[in-house]
């Protein structure tokens, strides 16, 4: 008995062993790309940087900072996803958040110029949205007939002017934006309707 207890565990020892040892490298691979425990595709190397594994050709390694929502530069050039943005101006250009970006004469989304908007007064909302002086965005899109002014952003996709409510950009007919409240789950409500993902769905 004391023989075939030695000989069990001789075999499981190989097999604990075996099982317990990480992966190896190549082993980590899916689709091509690395494992790794964060999405950080810029690298500052020691005389080049790199996106995703790809060189950013004429990037300056000693003057380049990697900024936000995939915006870079360096002291004569700004990036996007590792891809130069024409005419950028990287003395002034800020990341303003949820994809938006200006410098002193041109605004930005995704590294897109953003016609028609305004440098000076533009500014990020939140949840995608944006303004300048005269008119609100989502999503890049200008929202047509939205009051600048008097615009605020509630949170959920959900936002309102003086006289309309939207729901990611889209005006939700019939809302009461006096009234209106943002509750949990995409669910709204005003005086009189109870909406869901800016949809109505009863009273």
């Amino acid at each position: 008995m004391k023989h075939l207890l030695l000989l069990l565990f001789s075999l499981l020892i190989p097999a604990i062993s075996v099982s317990a040892l990480p992966p190896r490298h190549d082993e980590n691979r899916i689709h091509g790309r690395c494992h790794h425990d964060e999405y950080e595709p810029y690298l500052i190397g020691n005389h080049d940087v790199f996106f995703e594994g790809r060189l950013i050709k004429g990037a300056n390694a000693m003057t380049f900072k990697i900024l936000s929502d995939g915006y870079a530069r360096d002291a004569w050039n700004v990036y996007f996803y590792g891809e130069k943005i024409q005419g950028a101006n990287s003395d002034s250009f800020k990341v303003l958040g949820f994809g938006y970006a200006k410098d002193a004469w041109t605004v930005y989304y995704l590294g897109a110029k953003l016609q028609g908007a305004n440098s000076d007064s533009f500014r990020s909302l939140g949840d995608w949205y944006a303004r300048d002086a005269w008119t609100v965005w989502f999503n890049g899109e200008k929202i047509q007939g939205a009051n600048a002014d008097s615009f605020r952003v509630l949170g959920k996709g959900y936002a309102r002017d003086a006289w309309t409510v939207y729901y990611d950009g889209v005006k939700i007919p019939g809302a009461v934006p006096d009234s209106f409240q943002v509750l949990r789950g995409g669910y709204a409500k005003d005086a009189w309707s109870t909406y869901y993902c800016g949809k109505k769905i009863g009273n």
